[in-house]
């Protein structure tokens, strides 16, 4: 372990890099797509609205939501990310209140009026409350969430509620045991991945998220990497940054075409398009 370590250091300063390329601590890359994601997010924030965010895996959805939680002004904001779709509707309010400070009991309805009591007395806080995998809930699940919405707060809703879902989120929802949510989502916003002409640009921006302002790539490598990945960030992350330690720890200061193609056979996601590309 201590020499995989030592090796990884020593390709980090061979190339300059404060750290490993194409992870997901690197700053998001904007795109027009991404951005307008972005202002619908920060507008049902403060409206205390639902809205959906869809997408095909890969193409970051849960990623532009940290980022834009990131951004919300704390005093504001209190956000609540929940990310086991197994709950059930008690465990929702379970974890609902445990994230906002206060204990959880075995009565629903007094867990109830601890969350109303809890949301009262925030201080003009408004909860923001992220459902990701939002698709796999089940409806009673959704439903207490839909319920939670109007908690004794006619005025207004309890919380703004931001679904996180694959391209089939939105479908699931029309269903009949579903609409009584469905008819509460002010908007939604799907992001695609990035566009062919995206990807050079991309690439770039995770290299000199860590550090490497030089040309990284040669070109042929570049356009089979695009070639495979069709626009999702997840792909050109994982292949990208296998590349790049199979160039760094074979010294070389450029990532080439069979760098790539190493890479690729080491993705399951990509592996299957390498003939293809």
């Amino acid at each position: 372990m201590t020499k995989r370590k030592d090796n990884l250091a020593e390709s980090l300063q061979r190339w300059g890099a404060r750290g490993v390329p194409f992870s997901d601590a690197t700053d998001l890359f904007m795109t027009r797509e991404i951005e307008e994601a972005l202002e619908r997010l920060d507008e049902i924030a403060a409206l205390r609205s639902t809205m959906v965010l869809y997408g095909d895996n890969g193409v970051g959805k849960s990623m532009v939501v940290r980022y834009w939680l990131s951004t919300l002004e704390s005093r504001r904001f209190c956000p609540v990310v929940i990310t086991h779709a197994s709950l059930s509707g008690t465990g929702i309010i379970a974890t609902l209140l445990q994230k906002l400070g206060s204990p959880a009991a075995f009565m629903r309805s007094r867990n109830l009026a601890t969350l109303e009591d809890a949301v009262v007395h925030m201080d003009r806080q408004i909860p923001v409350v992220v459902l990701d995998e939002a698709q796999l809930y089940t409806s009673d699940a959704l439903e207490e969430v839909r319920l939670l919405l109007g908690l004794s707060l006619p005025a207004q809703p309890l919380f703004s509620l931001i679904l996180i879902g694959d391209n089939y989120l939105l479908d699931s929802l029309r269903l009949q045991n579903r609409k009584a949510l469905y008819s509460r989502i002010a908007c939604t916003a799907q992001l695609t991945g990035l566009k062919q002409g995206e990807v050079p640009a991309y690439v770039a921006h995770q290299f000199t998220a860590v550090g490497i302002d030089r040309p990284c790539i040669e070109p042929a490598a570049l356009q089979l990497l695009v070639a495979v990945a069709e626009g999702v960030p997840r792909t050109v992350n994982l292949v990208a940054r296998a590349a790049w330690l199979l160039a760094a720890s074979a010294k070389c200061e450029m990532i080439g075409p069979d760098h790539v193609r190493a890479a690729i056979r080491r993705v399951p996601g990509a592996s299957d398009k390498l003939d293809d590309a």
